[in-house]
Formats: C-alpha cells, sequence, structure tokens
C-alpha cells in the first residue's frame, strides 16, 4: 500500500489514477518514469512543481517498496564490466 498523498494529482489528472491498478508491477515503475521524462519529442509541458513532486515521490516509494523494479544504473554498470572482465 502506498503512503504518497494522491489526491490532489489524481484530481487534476484523473488519468493518474491507473497508478493505483498498475502499483507493484514494473509497469507501474515504467508508467511513473515515464511522467516524467519527455516522451513527446521536446512538446511535453510538464507538471507543476506541487504534482512534479508527487510523482517523484510515488517513484521513489515505489522503488523502496519494489526493488526489484528498479533501474539501476550502478548495477548494470557492474555487471557490464564483470562481462568484460570474464571475456578476456
Amino acid at each position: 500500500m502506498r503512503k504518497t498523498d494522491v489526491s490532489a494529482l489524481y484530481a487534476t489528472y484523473p488519468h493518474l489514477a491507473q497508478i493505483d491498478e498498475l502499483w507493484g508491477t514494473r509497469d507501474c515503475r515504467e508508467f511513473i518514469n515515464r511522467l516524467m521524462n519527455d516522451t513527446r519529442d521536446g512538446k511535453r509541458r510538464g507538471f507543476p512543481g506541487d504534482h512534479a513532486r508527487t510523482i517523484l515521490r510515488l517513484l521513489m516509494e515505489h522503488d523502496r517498496q519494489f526493488p526489484e523494479f528498479e533501474e539501476n544504473i550502478t548495477s548494470a554498470w557492474r555487471s557490464s564490466e564483470k562481462r568484460a572482465r570474464d571475456e578476456m
């Protein structure tokens, strides 16, 4: 169960309520992450500050609760470094 208050976010952007349906899945993490990144070739206006902070809190909370879905750049780098050493 998530703790972040999303009432103002969902009141303004009702379609984001699908986060509740996806919560705890890789799809949820990817959906939240896409909200924070421009996927419209520079045409995304972005969210007002309060809503952007809520979305970021959701992403951080999801990563804490479900670390298996977190994209960890450091882990990926270490894995590729280990593979390179193993191939030598």
